[in-house]
């Protein structure tokens, strides 16, 4: 039932002097906190389960540097011929970017915790759809921009190894076909990055709706 509805009812209750006027104030207000505590905890549920999910891939890949680690103490990784760093270079970027990733996540929850534990509901949710509609806008372009150039390292580290395009090979029984068609799943991912990065950003995109409605019912005198 719609803040507006509610205001009706109660209001209609307390002009009869069938329910006290002030109680029909609180019960009015009591009811919007609880949509707008519904909201932040959309926002807060969401964040967490983005952050299980990065801190997961980050462990993965540090056991995968460990397992690098181990393996060229025991001269089984075959030598790089790209000079662009060995073997351990992009696994690091890319646990960089996920330590990056996680921090910021650590830091919205923060954001929102302390925010909206302090001045008035109305002004909490405004603080926080503020806050979330900049860093949306920024993060995407981080992660788009930071997820491309590790792509794209990759990729020429790649195409460096099997001496260049003209030496990709996607015929059973040639050389370097491992390698061609991961090059060819790099260039689709390259491409494909932008899609990816808007449609994680969409999962917010509800949320923030919510958050514009509560805030356009509290605009409402009680």
């Amino acid at each position: 039932m719609e803040t507006v509805e509610l205001k009706r009812i109660w209001n209609t209750l307390a002009e009869e002097k069938l329910i006290d006027k002030n109680l029909a104030k609180e019960n009015i207000l009591e009811i919007i906190t609880q949509k707008g505590n519904g909201v932040i905890s959309k926002l807060q549920r969401k964040h967490k389960l983005d952050f299980k999910v990065y801190a997961g891939i980050v462990v993965f890949m540090l056991l995968v540097v460990l397992f690098l680690i181990y393996r060229d103490s025991l001269g089984l990784l075959p030598k790089t011929s790209s000079g662009l760093g060995g073997p351990y270079l992009i696994p690091c970027l890319i646990e960089a970017f996920m330590i990056y990733a996680l921090i910021s996540l650590k830091r919205n929850l923060n954001f929102i915790k302390h925010t909206y534990n302090t001045g008035t509901l109305k002004e909490s949710l405004i603080n926080v759809k503020s806050y979330f509609k900049a860093i949306t806008k920024k993060g995407n372009w981080i992660g788009t921009i930071s997820l491309i150039a590790i792509f794209v390292f990759v990729e020429i580290d790649t195409l460096m190894k099997i001496g260049g395009i003209s030496n990709m090979n996607f015929s059973s029984g040639g050389p370097y076909i491992f390698e061609s068609y991961f090059s060819l799943f790099l260039m689709i991912m390259i491409f494909a990055i932008p899609f990816i990065v808007k449609m994680n950003a969409k999962q917010y995109a509800g949320v923030l709706h919510d958050l514009d409605q509560t805030i356009e019912e509290l605009n409402e005198e009680v």
